[in-house]
């Protein structure tokens, strides 16, 4: 009786050992999966770690609307964001993900052009938060100048044509910006608005509509209300 009960205490020692042991391993295993190790050439921590070291072979603009480059030196898979000098500041026009090998590649992105003189650069930032620059290139475009009117009884401002555009209230905050021919302005309020477009600085002022939702709508000038006839 006595050997059988060393015998069994020894078994539950040794399942006991087993499992800590077990524990022990699914433990290690779980916490090196979490932190990375054994999978550091993973293409998700290369991505993670990539940072940005792209050198330029060439960068050039096409009349038909389309920036180009070919660049190597890549240490990773990050975006390109391609940047059009507007008025009197960058703005982040388009963007497309970088192959992310050594060796060179070539990009090619459709863009709107502005009449006269257009600038352009590309850019990207890496897990450091460092961001790397392109040099400038400069495309001067025959392209007609674009101009605009108020139509629709004082609902629509109208392009002569596809712009990038940036409306700015009274106060100085950005109402809209975008691309296109038109901007449907029924529910602004009266006032005075600033315009970028077409690479320049313009104004327009909305007046107030009674029945702007019918076929009929009533541009009202307080100026033409109040004047007294002579």
């Amino acid at each position: 009786m006595l050997h059988y009960q060393k015998s069994s205490t020894a078994m539950k020692s040794k399942l006991f050992s087993s499992i800590i042991y077990s524990i022990l391993f699914f433990c290690s295993t779980t916490m090196n999966a979490g932190n990375g190790e054994g999978n550091s050439n993973s293409p998700e921590n290369k991505s993670e770690k990539a940072i940005a070291t792209f050198e330029m072979k060439s960068f050039k603009v096409s009349k038909e609307g389309f920036v180009s480059w070919t660049a190597e030196n890549e240490h990773g898979s990050l975006p390109y964001i391609l940047e059009q000098f507007i008025f009197d500041k960058w703005v982040k026009v388009s963007e497309v993900l970088g192959i992310g090998t050594p060796t060179p590649n070539s990009y090619s992105i459709p863009v709107i052009l502005h009449s006269g003189e257009n600038k352009f650069r590309v850019r990207q930032k890496g897990y450091d938060k460092m961001s790397r620059f392109s040099d400038i290139i400069t495309y001067y475009s025959k392209k007609e100048a674009v101009n605009y009117s108020i139509i629709n009884k004082n609902q629509t401002l109208s392009f002569t044509g596809d712009t990038y555009y940036i409306i700015y209230d009274p106060y100085g905050s950005v109402l809209k910006q975008g691309y296109g021919n038109s901007v449907d302005i029924s529910n602004y309020t009266k006032g005075y608005y600033c315009i970028i477009y077409d690479n320049k600085l313009g104004g327009f002022e909305k007046r107030k509509v009674l029945f702007k939702n019918s076929f009929c709508p009533i541009v009202i000038n307080p100026l033409h209300l109040f004047k007294h006839k002579r």
